[in-house]
């Protein structure tokens, strides 16, 4: 009788079998443990059938006798609820009251249908939820989870309700169930907030966040989505952002709800004003010790021993006479205490017996310089420096550098300096800061990143987190200004944990607007919006911040091609009178174009005048004028044509000899190419259009059989040229979506004019280099990725070599599956590396003379590691696993390989829109002859077979994007899954 489970639950028995049915489940335990599981799946396939359209009504089939009541699933809502359904619904109640609890550690004094007090912290949209209940918290540490009343979620499926059945699930703590029949059903505001409890639920604050906003935009006011947006918030340790949420739900008056939110409020505020209050004491502390000689507290010196350390060495350069020198050997036992050393006691005792006649008005400048009464920049500076160089006080020497912030302009002498003191380890971080802003000014961002990195190594070797958090924060900066953002993000976000646990209210401020441009650079709208918020709320009074705050919300409205509610926050912002920023002339210029004809009055001369005005910021770097340039022809090439052009055709011959070098003249070369090959397309210049797209991708576009594309935020543009040569086009300028959400097809149009080409090369800007199914699988087409003329082809053909890589071993960790064992068979020149010895370096080191690559790896993407996909390979000796794109650059091929990627998603690039960032082009820069990669999953049982006949056809003289087609043929007409249509080439 368990056969007939399934058939029970969804009313199918006749009466008289549902009846034995009965008497059998109150006996059989395997039946009973099956139910709950029966009346899920029942629920998916409701909530499935829910979301299905609706179909044309069918022919009536004939009519034939049947032996039972024809079978109605629970959904059909035409079905009157017979015998079978009581019945469940009673055998059900009998077990729900006979059933035990199913976590022995679950305590019982909390069952959910009969306790006032609720299982979850979040609010479930559900109306039997509505009303206040105090929250079932135990401090034993269980979570006071309900236990699941089959009969109620039997009755709910009876209903229809799968939305109550996923309430009960996410009440009981069962997120994952609950999450599955939610994405099941239309989206709504409802929907949408119990999705983002169940996110919470599995822990992605992140995901939550965005459901969270989306319901927002529909319910703006409902208090619900609030509350829940502050816890997710507050999972995030954005505390004021989440105060500010549960504030304005206790606003609401709601019974119950707006005490709990009050008081969640207040405790949030005081938590995270009690590390502000706690960090400006330690500072106040610091200066008074510094300038005064007052003692340093000694508890709030093991609260943040490396800020006490700070200040302890300031005092030591400050101070006037010996007798101040002895007073602060007790502030320096501690912090030695702290750290297991001698090295701050032994500075004291060294600079006590120094000569004051000669030190003291050496220490007297110093002082001046850290209180403020004196200023000394450049001749005075270098007056000052010249004098201790003169004198034997080399740690006085040390400390002014670093106190003019002159690390950058000495960096030798300091590393000298660095070297000969009695503490290197301390005054690491400043100097790799001092050679990475060096190296910035030369616009040598390598050398940069190399220097913040192996400073931060020994700083957490040495254990120093302050200077340690400083480190992250720099080379989170450089990672936003390089568009590596999950790199950025990581650091950040780390960063942020540390600068909480010390208290460091400052680190906080600046980390939180690294995380902010991480955020929206990632188009992770939601998280920069949770980011901003905590931002401004860490001083709202500042009017400067607001401004800063409402134009980053305004981008992030632009990026959306939301003009109305860019231009609210942009009024917003210009209500405080504050100096002209680069962030806020790009969201004018963006805007000015989204508005088109709806531009408020005068708005462009203001606009102008704020250029004019920034223009004259003697502290923009000759990069930062290039992009200010850029933006003014932006914005005038929209009314002055002829203006524009001009304006942006000197950006480009201004950043030609920088851009590879520096990254904003980098970014400048191609905005500004991009608004001039949207102009030519605007203008119907095809030709001009597709020339400017080659020069801004280095690349020689081909006189026919091409397809070119172009585009940002509203506008794309398509060329195409036939096998005539001549071109045509469309320029498309009012998309509804962005493209990062949705890229048009190629037009049916464009499509014939290339038709009769055996292949297409395929030119694309950054944004959209790699897209798969431009042109449908029978065709044979290729991106030509940028640069890839940048290395020369070998002028001796190199001998044969295959680097075959499978069988790898990833860490555990990544909780990846094992691939299934290659079992092809290996030539006489075949390189296989395989297992433990296919790392990343041992493959890097084989591949630079292969001819054929071939890679079976898992590929992951949308991690912290890259923002482009890796694969992921047998880790080193120093746990080091991933291939990425930044891992190619600086490596020639000198084989100019064929390389194809049989790995998932190894053609998932990062969105820039100044350059490609992904595995293929990184492969062809480095000197792959050709590239062929996944868009999708790759099924681990095919890949082997498929890659292995592509290559066969390689071989044989087929060029990559034919023998890409061909194979792709075959397959299908195998039977082969979509992945194979999903196969890009590059050349």
């Amino acid at each position: 009788m368990c056969e007939q489970l399934a058939a029970f639950v969804d009313g199918e028995l006749t009466p008289e079998e549902a009846q034995a049915f009965s008497v059998h489940l109150a006996d059989c335990s395997e039946c009973q443990a099956g139910l709950e599981d029966q009346v899920q799946a029942s629920v998916a396939v409701q909530a499935a059938a829910d979301a299905r359209p609706a179909q044309r009504p069918q022919p009536a089939p004939v009519a034939r006798p049947e032996a039972r009541p024809r079978f109605r699933p629970s959904w059909d809502r035409r079905r009157v609820a017979g015998f079978a359904a009581a019945a469940a619904a009673v055998v059900l109640a009998v077990l729900a009251v006979v059933r035990p609890w199913r976590g022995t550690e679950a305590p019982r004094e909390l069952p959910f249908a009969l306790a006032s007090a609720r299982p979850l912290e979040g609010r479930p949209s559900h109306p039997a939820l509505e009303g206040y209940r105090a929250l079932a918290t135990m401090r034993s540490g269980t979570a006071g989870r309900m236990e699941l009343d089959l009969a109620k979620l039997a009755a709910l499926e009876q209903r229809g309700d799968p939305h109550g059945i996923a309430t009960a699930y996410l009440a009981s703590g069962d997120f994952e169930r609950a999450e599955r029949i939610l994405e099941g059903l239309p989206p709504s505001p409802a929907v949408q907030g119990d999705r983002a409890l169940a996110a919470l639920g599995l822990g992605l604050p992140e995901r939550a966040l965005g459901l969270l906003d989306a319901a927002l935009e529909t319910a703006p006011d409902d208090a619900r989505l609030h509350w829940n947006r502050g816890l997710a918030l507050q999972a995030l340790s954005l505390e004021l952002a989440s105060a500010a949420e549960f504030q304005r739900v206790a606003r609401a008056k709601e019974p119950g709800w707006s005490t709990e939110a009050d008081a969640r409020a207040d405790g949030l505020r005081a938590g995270a004003l009690a590390r502000r209050d706690s960090w400006q004491a330690m500072n106040a502390a610091g200066m008074a010790l510094a300038l005064e000689g007052t003692p340093y507290p000694s508890t709030m010196a093991r609260r943040n021993p490396d800020l006490a350390r700070l200040y302890l060495y300031h005092a030591l350069r400050a101070a006037p006479s010996a007798e101040r020198v002895r007073a602060l050997l007790p502030l320096a036992s501690v912090l030695d205490e702290a750290t297991r050393t001698k090295t701050a006691t032994a500075y004291v005792t060294r600079v006590a017996e120094a000569d004051f006649s000669r030190r003291g008005p050496l220490a007297q400048t110093y002082h001046a310089v850290l209180e403020g009464t004196q200023t000394l920049e450049g001749a005075k500076a270098d007056a000052y420096l010249a004098k201790l160089r003169r004198s034997s006080e080399r740690d006085l020497l040390l400390g002014a550098l670093l106190l003019l912030r002159q690390e950058d302009r000495h960096v030798d002498e300091l590393a000298t300096l660095v070297r000969q003191s009695s503490e290197p380890a301390w005054y690491e971080a400043p100097l790799a800061r001092g050679r990475a802003q060096a190296a910035l000014a030369r616009g040598d961002t390598e050398t940069a990143e190399k220097s913040l990195t192996q400073g931060l190594a020994s700083c957490r070797s040495a254990g120093f987190q302050y200077r340690c958090v400083d480190l992250q924060q720099h080379l989170a900066a450089l990672y936003n200004r390089l568009d590596r953002r999950k790199e950025a993000e990581g650091l950040a976000r780390s960063a942020l944990e540390e600068a909480f646990r010390t208290d460091s209210w400052f680190q906080e401020e600046v980390l939180l607007s690294d995380l902010v441009t991480s955020a929206r650079l990632s188009h992770a709208p939601a998280l920069a919006r949770a980011y901003l918020d905590e931002y401004v709320q860490h001083a709202p009074e500042d009017c400067a911040r607001r401004s800063e705050y409402h134009h980053a919300r305004a981008l992030l409205a632009v990026e959306d091609l939301d003009a109305k509610a860019a231009r609210r926050e942009v009024q917003d912002a210009i209500g405080c009178p504050t100096a002209p920023t680069m962030l806020e002339i790009a969201v004018a210029g963006d805007l000015l174009r989204l508005e088109g004809g709806t531009v408020p009055g005068r708005e462009l001369d203001r606009v102008r005048e704020r250029i004019r005005v920034l223009r004259d910021d003697a502290s923009l770097s000759a990069g930062d004028r290039l992009l200010l340039d850029h933006l003014e022809g932006r914005i005038l090439i929209e009314r002055d044509r002829e203006t524009g052009q001009r304006l942006l055709r000197g950006v480009i011959t201004g950043s030609a000899l920088k851009r590879s070098s520096d990254i904003e003249a980098r970014k400048a070369w191609s905005h500004s190419h991009h608004v001039l090959v949207m102009d030519a397309g605007r203008a119907k210049e095809w030709d001009a259009a597709v020339a400017l797209l080659a020069e801004e991708l280095d690349r020689t576009a081909p006189t026919s059989c091409l397809l070119a594309l172009a585009g940002q935020d509203e506008r794309l543009l398509f060329v195409a040229r036939g096998p005539d040569g001549k071109a045509e086009g469309l320029y498309l300028n009012a998309l509804k979506r962005p493209l990062r959400e949705e890229v048009p097809g190629v037009p049916e149009r464009l499509r014939k004019v290339v038709a009769a080409c055996e292949s297409v090369r395929v030119l694309a800007e950054p944004i959209l280099q790699g897209r798969p199914g431009l042109l449908p699988p029978d065709r044979a087409w290729s991106y030509l990725a940028p640069g890839g003329q940048g290395v020369a082809a070998p002028a001796i053909a190199p001998a044969p070599k295959r680097l075959l890589v499978s069988d790898v071993e990833p860490p555990a960790s990544l909780g990846l599956p094992r691939l299934m064992p290659w079992k092809g068979v290996a030539g006489p020149n075949d390189v296989h590396l395989r297992g433990r010895a296919a790392t990343p370096e041992a493959v890097l080191a084989e591949m630079e003379d292969a001819t054929e690559v071939e890679l079976h790896t898992h590929g992951l993407s949308g991690t912290g590691l890259s923002d482009a996909a890796f694969l992921a390979l047998s880790p080193d000796g120093a746990g080091h696993y991933a291939l990425t794109a930044e891992d190619l650059e600086g490596h020639t091929l000198k084989g100019a390989p064929v390389v194809l990627l049989a790995a998932c998603d190894a053609n998932v690039g990062a969105w820039r829109y100044h350059a490609v960032w992904s595995l293929p082009s990184a492969l062809i820069q480095a000197g792959a002859r050709a590239v062929v990669a996944p868009s999708t999953q790759v099924p681990d049982v095919e890949a082997g077979a498929f890659f292995q006949s592509l290559l066969e056809t390689l071989r044989r003289g087929v060029p990559p994007a034919q023998a890409l087609r061909d194979t792709r043929a075959r397959w299908l007409r195998q039977g082969s899954a979509k992945w194979v249509q999903d196969l890009v080439a590059f050349e």
